[in-house]
């Protein structure tokens, strides 16, 4: 039982000291931490609440460390010394929310607070620190009452609208309300806010200004109309906005709060709460009309003031290490969504509703204002400066790429910088624990570092796009910052690897679907990476790319281009078998996938440069269809290629087909390109495992089958296992040495008339659904 304890033990410590270095806490605070809790633990009453204990300790000794260092920092000024005496790095350790301390820790903070108020009386912490705990305490209950008149007015002032773009400014509008109040009542004296009273007349001044200037734009559909504090005329064409620089809902809104005196509302907008809001305008942390504190909003502005006083709350609530109020604002919409797509699954989902609860959460988050000081004291100053400027100068270029203005350019790039600092400390520290000897100024190549920062960027990008606007959506980075398509899909697997539980789920999903392009199509450009990498050899087969880079067969090919092309079959076999599945071609599988495959490795160059994945797919389909006598036309094929939720019209009506040619469509594609290439090989195929296939197809055709919908149909919690591909080396020496002469040659493999190919038209003639004009035989 002794040994038992001892290893619960360590585990807890182990567990405890990895939070600390997540946090960048300083060792000899942690460690100071851990001694008194040892002492307080001596007879081992704190034992089985042993992580929650651990983390008012160190909590309680970074506070300490805190007032050590800025009474240090203090005497140091008045003996006119230089203020940057003080230890830099241990003042980014207590220089955190608690918030983030509680996140990390994973506890609660009523449970923290309760905790705290023991750990004081245990420790015999001095009175002034015991006084902010109960401080502490006392506002959370203050805001938490703050924050359901804030709710309950708000619902008032505003309606939920029906179009996406509405609603993405009335969530924006939601949040820069009560993060302007968090703001202006930090900066106000603490004896104008230390109330429920004082705080509800902070709270009415700031949701008075944010309507007025919600008022501004026009055409607004998120105001309510039914609200009294609405302008006469306001719905009107020829209403002056300018009427609006006077105006004011004061009266209006305060009648929603009967119990809150008028006139204490009106005191405190003249008194503080006026000169607040000048200050932030002084600061440029406010940008609009300071004059008459208006414009906050239209033009685009409200976006930018919205990340500046996201910036300016989270500096400080890490100055002062309280909880960050901002995630007590969680907005959960109950009308019925609009544009509801449905997913692979079938289940309904909101694509612009979940884009703005992405934009949420990512400011939210805790991210890092500058580099990880572990990583600057790893790199020489020639590599910090190289870091550093890659970062100002890819700013630079998207901000001239992008033809936005400044103030929107530095916001997006702000969060940028977060994501990057925020990812390169995850996957640096993940690199020294696995190798602690390596180089951290050869990680960091400029190769690397500039897909990290355009990965940062295409998040940021994908979280503030419009639904009308698409000018900036992917592949637009990839052109801006000229990266290479097979060089970005490298950086998406570490990404995701180091920041899935850091940022919103929605975040790596957007990833993945951005890797999947990528590979269907980004890395077969003829300017690609990939044609360089295996311009003297073929492209690896299915078989090979599964065994590992260093294998024998592998040899010849490097393995960043195996592990692309490992990821590239499993799109091909996952959507392949979508196809299958759509149009019951089950049983045909094996053999369509070794004609897929005989495309990609004996005429990868010929049948992948400039095109796409899905167009190799569907002639594979119609190439077997064609040779097996099925029924199933080229409509029923792209049919079930729209239906798939990554389906463009691109794909099947421009192809590509040489240079300076005219693109064509899917069929002029498999009629002059695919079908010379590929029917030989097609006539001569033969898989025993294709046989075995279509006999049990044959014989689970001749069962009685119950089939069922709605929610009686079965839910799968993991992925449906992807169909056998065959890996015979019969089955391939079959396909290679096969004899021509005996396998009698089909005719008709192609989609509609040919000179060259048929002697006589079809019997029955298809309809063309492309309408495209065909030649009639001569």
């Amino acid at each position: 039982q002794q040994i038992m304890e001892h290893e619960e033990k360590g585990e807890i410590l182990q567990r405890f000291a990895a939070n600390c270095r997540k946090l960048q806490i300083d060792s000899d605070i942690w460690e100071n931490a851990t001694t008194t809790f040892h002492k307080l633990n001596a007879d081992g009453a704190l034992s089985n609440d042993a992580d929650d204990w651990l983390c008012c300790a160190v909590y309680s000794e970074l506070q300490q460390t805190k007032m050590k260092d800025m009474r240090q920092q203090d005497d140091n000024k008045k003996c006119n010394k230089d203020n940057n005496e003080l230890d830099k790095p241990r003042y980014n350790s207590w220089n955190m929310s608690l918030t983030r301390v509680l996140r990390c820790f994973g506890m609660n903070i009523r449970k923290f607070l309760k905790r705290m108020e023991h750990w004081n009386w245990m420790a015999q912490n001095s009175a002034m620190f015991q006084q902010e705990i109960n401080e502490l305490h006392r506002r959370l209950g203050i805001t938490l009452l703050l924050l359901q008149h804030y709710k309950r007015i708000f619902k008032q002032l505003y309606v939920l609208p029906e179009s996406p773009e509405s609603r993405v400014h009335y969530q924006m509008v939601y949040e820069f309300g009560w993060l302007l109040f968090l703001v202006v009542r930090n900066e106000l004296p603490p004896f104008a806010t230390n109330n429920l009273i004082n705080g509800c007349q902070v709270l009415v001044c700031a949701l008075e200004l944010v309507y007025v200037n919600a008022l501004e734009v026009r055409n607004s559909d998120i105001i309510n109309s039914e609200f009294l504090g609405v302008p006469a005329k306001w719905h009107s064409n020829d209403f002056d906005n300018d009427s609006l620089n006077k105006f004011s809902a004061m009266d209006a809104i305060c009648q929603l709060l009967p119990e809150l005196p008028q006139k204490g509302a009106c005191i405190m907008k003249n008194a503080f709460f006026h000169k607040a809001v000048m200050s932030l305008f002084m600061d440029q942390r406010l940008l609009g009309n300071d004059r008459c504190l208006r414009e906050l909003i239209k033009d685009g502005l409200l976006e930018i003031n919205l990340c500046s006083m996201n910036r300016s709350y989270a500096q400080h609530v890490c100055d002062i290490s309280e909880i960050d109020e901002r995630v007590l604002l969680k907005h959960k919409e109950i009308s019925k969504p609009l544009n509801r797509q449905i997913n692979g699954n079938g289940i309904e989902e909101n694509e612009h509703e979940t884009e703005n609860e992405s934009l949420s959460q990512l400011l939210a988050l805790d991210l890092p204002h500058s580099l990880p000081i572990f990583i600057s004291k790893l790199l020489s100053q020639h590599e910090l400066d190289l870091l550093l400027n890659a970062l100002s100068d890819m700013c630079h270029t998207f901000e001239r790429a992008a033809k936005l203005d400044e103030q929107t350019t530095e916001v997006r790039f702000q969060l940028t910088s977060g994501l990057y600092y925020m990812l390169l400390e995850q996957i640096t520290g993940a690199e020294l624990r696995r190798k602690p000897s390596i180089q951290i100024g050869a990680m960091l190549q400029s190769s690397f570092n500039a897909t990290l920062i355009a990965c940062c960027l295409q998040l940021v990008l994908h979280v503030f796009a419009m639904p009308a606007d698409n000018s900036l959506q992917f592949p637009w980075l990839l052109d801006c910052f000229g990266i290479d398509a097979f060089e970005f899909q490298k950086i998406i697997e570490l990404f995701v690897r180091h920041a899935t539980g850091l940022v919103p789920r929605d975040l790596i999903k957007h990833l993945r679907q951005v890797e999947a392009e990528c590979l269907s199509s980004l890395i077969w450009r003829k300017q690609s990476t990939l044609w360089r990498l295996q311009a003297e050899h073929s492209l690896p087969s299915f078989k090979s790319v599964q065994r590992s880079a260093g294998g024998q067969e592998n040899a010849s090919v490097s393995s960043s281009v195996v592990i692309c092309l490992r990821k590239f079959y499993q799109l091909a076999q996952q959507r392949l078998t979508y196809f299958c599945k759509g149009l019951s071609l089950l049983g045909n599988y094996s053999a369509i996938w070794h004609i897929v495959e005989h495309s990609i490795v004996a005429h990868g160059a010929a049948l992948l440069q400039q095109r796409h994945l899905d167009q190799l797919l569907m002639c594979a389909i119609y190439l077997r269809v064609r040779k097996a006598h099925l029924r199933i036309s080229f409509s029923d094929i792209l049919e079930q290629y729209r239906r798939q939720p990554h389906a463009r019209r691109a794909v099947y009506r421009a192809v590509y087909l040489a240079d300076g040619a005219e693109s064509t469509d899917i069929i002029g594609f498999y009629n002059r390109v695919y079908v010379g290439l590929m029917a030989d090989y097609a006539r001569q195929l033969h898989c025993e495992q294709f046989l075995e296939q279509r006999a049990l197809q044959k014989l689970s055709n001749n069962t009685l089958r119950l089939t069922s919908n709605g929610l009686n149909t079965n839910i799968f919690v993991s992925p449906e296992a992807l169909p056998r591909i065959c890996m015979s080396d019969d089955c391939i020496a079959s396909k290679e040495s096969g004899n021509v002469a005996s396998i009698p040659r089909q005719r008709y493999l192609k989609r509609a008339h040919s000179n060259h190919e048929l002697s006589k038209p079809p019997l029955c003639k298809r309809p063309n659904i492309l309408r495209r004009h065909t030649l009639s035989p001569a």
